[in-house]
């Protein structure tokens, strides 16, 4: 992309921006702030036509993305990807580097399958791993369903005017893209069959491994009684 392109992106993103904050008084003094500046910039770059006007859409181009970094500052109901907070937190605590994790990803490696591996621990081996994989698929399905729900209108426009802009990384931006990668985007009906068939293969793998959990299920609370009955006597 051109760099005149991408300051134009830019710039439309400083106007939804505005629109968004409505400059409106508040604690984010920061915000408001940058926000006046951007607004009188751009008023000034629309009536400009002397020779600095590019030295004015470099400024302009630069103030827009440093409010736009600090958008997480923003008032509640005016962060632009504010309904993606919560799926963002919940990840990062399922996040297996944190040491605050609630759900901890094993790192499956290479399994020994030899006669030399006693038949009752590798029974238990295997439903550790069989559990795993169906906690994935609970992991996995309600990440997903949160994801649908969080992309209203408002927040696929946001993605739309921000993404391949930003010269930096955008972290934030990055995990939104992954976890919704054609969710806003309009499909014919031949892409929505491909993709309901995708989904109704995926849905039905799932409910395999979830079967054979409510399986595991049983056999470990049976365990679990008769464990209790033998402390108890």
């Amino acid at each position: 992309m051109e760099h005149s392109e991408t300051q134009q992106r830019v710039i439309e993103l400083g106007k939804a921006l505005i629109k968004e904050l409505n400059i409106e008084p508040g604690n984010d003094t920061l915000s408001r702030w940058l926000a006046h500046y951007i607004a009188e910039l751009l008023t000034n770059l629309e009536n400009d036509e002397s020779d600095k006007k590019i030295q004015l859409q470099q400024q302009c181009f630069e103030t827009i993305l440093t409010l736009w970094q600090h958008r997480s500052s923003f008032a509640n109901g005016r962060r632009p990807f504010e309904n993606f907070e919560l799926i963002l937190r919940t990840l990062e605590s399922l996040n297996p580097e944190n040491p605050h994790s609630y759900y901890r990803f094993w790192q499956q490696q290479e399994r020994d399958d030899s006669d030399s591996i006693a038949s009752d621990i590798k029974n238990w081996t295997d439903m550790a791993v069989g559990i795993d994989n169906a906690a994935r698929v609970w992991i996995k399905f309600a990440i997903d369903q949160a994801v649908r729900n969080a992309l209203d209108e408002k927040t696929c426009s946001w993605i739309e005017k921000s993404v391949n802009f930003t010269p930096d990384p955008d972290e934030e931006l990055e995990v939104i893209i992954q976890l919704a990668p054609e969710s806003c985007a309009k499909v014919d009906s031949d892409d929505t069959k491909k993709i309901n068939f995708k989904r109704i293969k995926q849905f039905e793998a799932n409910l395999e491994k979830l079967d054979a959990f409510i399986s595991f299920s049983e056999t470990i609370r049976a365990e679990i009684i008769s464990e209790l009955k033998t402390l108890k006597e």
